[in-house]
């Protein structure tokens, strides 16, 4: 059965991430673009988001160039696209600009990856949840692995509680304008950010963890497309 949040006052857009390389896949093709039921990883990543939200506005980023492949990518969905850049970060700031641009601005923000297509809508309504009420949210899972944290040399140095550790995911969810204005702030101090919770974290606030699942995987070695094709995005299995 479809079912749509009503939980959000007004407007959510959605930045689905797709203007990377996909070096470490190998082959011709990028990895958003690769067969998925269907239809394709990015396909799927759009459809969870338009049955989870009503009338979502979905702003993709894409490679230099690379609308004709991008469209290909995801026939029959009402999207639009932006030129992303040499980094995640970068191409990021493109689709919030993009956003600006184009008039009506939304109220909440969700960024995704591309190459996570088995979120499901369960993951997709803790994140607005978490972002109403506390303006920024990301989902994380507990890692089942002990981490250490090492030296350049290879040393471990810092034994580190795996109870106060997470793995995060996305979709990330934040004020849209706060974000936008913390954007701005990281393009001009010269660090290379790694998620935009981080980027929230410097200059807005703390970011609320809520409850992801193991198998929003993100897709980077040709065996992650295998081993998770038999998840949908109701939160099920094929």
């Amino acid at each position: 059965m479809t079912t749509h949040s009503n939980s959000a006052p007004n407007k959510i857009a959605v930045i689905i991430t797709a203007a990377g390389s996909s070096t470490r896949m190998g082959g011709t093709i990028k990895k958003e673009y690769l067969p998925l039921g269907d239809g394709t990883v990015l396909s799927v990543c759009v459809k969870a988001f338009e049955t989870a939200l009503d009338n979502p506005e979905i702003i993709i980023t894409i490679p230099p160039s690379g609308l004709e492949d991008a469209q290909k990518a995801i026939v029959g969905y009402n999207v639009s696209f932006v030129e992303g850049s040499d980094t995640r970060q970068k191409s990021i700031l493109n689709a919030l600009e993009q956003i600006k641009k184009n008039g009506e601005q939304p109220e909440y923000i969700l960024i995704h990856d591309g190459a996570r297509p088995f979120v499901t809508q369960q993951v997709i309504q803790n994140v607005i949840a978490g972002t109403i009420q506390y303006k920024a949210a990301a989902p994380g899972i507990k890692p089942t692995d002990t981490i250490k944290e090492i030296n350049e040399e290879g040393f471990i140095t810092k034994h580190l509680e795996r109870r106060l550790l997470t793995l995060i995911q996305t979709p990330q969810g934040f004020v849209f304008e706060k974000l936008y204005e913390a954007h701005k702030k990281a393009a001009a101090d010269g660090h290379d950010y790694t998620d935009d919770s981080e980027i929230w974290g410097k200059y807005v606030g703390p970011v609320k963890l809520v409850e992801g699942d193991i198998n929003n995987k993100k897709i980077t070695y040709p065996g992650d497309l295998e081993r998770g094709a038999g998840t949908d995005t109701q939160g099920g299995t094929l």
